[in-house]
């Protein structure tokens, strides 16, 4: 029996393309609303439903319909538009897996041009998908959900005003299930989601979910992608050879820890571009999901694990840490300074952008690359903390 059912308004445009894509992923899919769509063994089709004002199916109805429909234990509420992968399809089995507690998992999606997503094959070719978020993906502000996972056979009794389109929904499942006192855990990283891209105003791309738009759901916690026996962060540590052996030795005093390091040696005197070599190197072999890349002036130790914390928080893609150097501090919240070392990323970001730009100086680095992942969706969170850096 499947896990879950997939469930969608077909009010909407890009139903055709994403529906081609639940049927190559043989996914079960519950379309409530008027559609063009042909029922097949694992489609159930309700055409006749109540909706709202503004003609969009409602959601209390769907949700009914769907415990009348389907044996599985939970739904997915995606919008008419979205694509999945099979490793989306993967890890949303394994939190739905029997024994699991009852909460609610809600995500973001990147967004696409529409013609790369109407060849049904690009969702299902891991290596093709990820060279296009890579080259054109944008990752939906916190604030924009648009996705959401949840036990099957609740909130039957939402409002008849409520519209069963997750930017209509998350708010009220996500206020419903708090106040059950259940987990509500956000996604967007171990879960992709694919849709075409649509023109956004600059309110909604609105970045900062720590003290920015009031429309960001209220999580209690995040899923990450796991790799059984993988460290859950890796530290790229560049430093001149004769340094790294004992630099190593102070980063990893203990042998059971949750991280790793990987070191590569990196002379001053070796050109501008040799940090960002030495960092995409040890990159190549990172296992971590966390990426941390260190030069040869090192943090506390005492502060990886608060690192380690901050990413267990909802909507943190990027954390930016302060520095010091002499009586001169650079503050965490900083626009235009970020040294060597005060930056830690989800790996996925640093390897869809291209790793680090070996044409720029030391001071450059991270700074670039933070701009560049911001611009393509990423959140930061600023940790007011100092790492020790070196001098640019």
């Amino acid at each position: 029996m499947a896990l879950f059912t997939l469930c969608c308004g077909a009010a909407g445009t890009g139903i055709e393309v994403a529906a081609a894509n639940w049927q190559n992923l043989a996914l079960d899919q519950l379309i409530v609303g008027e559609t063009t769509l042909a029922p097949l063994s694992c489609r159930q089709l309700i055409a006749e439903i109540a909706t709202t004002l503004e003609d969009q199916p409602c959601l209390g109805p769907l949700l009914a319909e769907a415990a009348s429909y389907s044996q599985a234990s939970w739904l997915l509420l995606v919008p008419p538009d979205a694509c999945l992968t099979p490793g989306a399809i993967h890890n949303l089995e394994q939190l739905c897996r029997p024994g699991r507690p009852r909460q609610l998992v809600i995500g973001r999606s990147w967004r696409l041009p529409a013609p790369a997503l109407a060849d049904p094959s690009l969702c299902l070719d891991p290596k093709r998908f990820d060279a296009s978020i890579a080259a054109a993906g944008h990752l939906d502000a916190p604030a924009h959900p648009s996705w959401v996972l949840l036990p099957a056979g609740c909130f039957s009794h939402a409002p008849p005003s409520l519209a069963c389109t997750p930017e209509a929904a998350i708010p009220w499942l996500v206020q419903q299930a708090r106040w059950l006192g259940w987990p509500v855990l956000e996604a967007s990283s171990a879960i992709p989601v694919v849709r075409p891209r649509q023109f956004q105003t600059r309110e909604s791309q609105a970045r900062d979910p720590h003290g920015g738009p009031a429309g960001v759901p209220l999580c209690t916690g995040v899923v990450l992608p796991y790799a059984a026996d993988a460290p859950k962060l890796s530290l790229l540590l560049a430093a001149p050879e004769d340094q790294l052996e004992h630099l190593q030795a102070v980063l990893c005093p203990a042998p059971s820890l949750p991280w790793e390091v990987i070191a590569r040696p990196d002379w001053t005197g070796q050109g501008p571009g040799s940090l960002a070599a030495a960092w995409n190197s040890a990159l190549a072999e990172a296992r971590g999901e966390l990426v941390w890349p260190l030069a040869a002036v090192l943090p506390p130790l005492a502060l990886i694990p608060v690192v380690l914390r901050c990413f267990d928080a909802p909507w943190v893609d990027l954390v930016q840490l302060a520095s010091r150097l002499g009586d001169q501090h650079w503050p965490a919240t900083d626009p235009s300074r970020v040294a060597p070392g005060c930056l830690v990323a989800q790996r996925t970001w640093i390897e869809r952008l291209g790793g680090f730009d070996e044409d720029l100086p030391p001071y450059r680095i991270l700074q670039q690359f933070r701009q560049r992942a911001q611009a393509r969706g990423a959140s930061l969170r600023h940790l007011p903390l100092e790492a020790m850096s070196p001098s640019a």
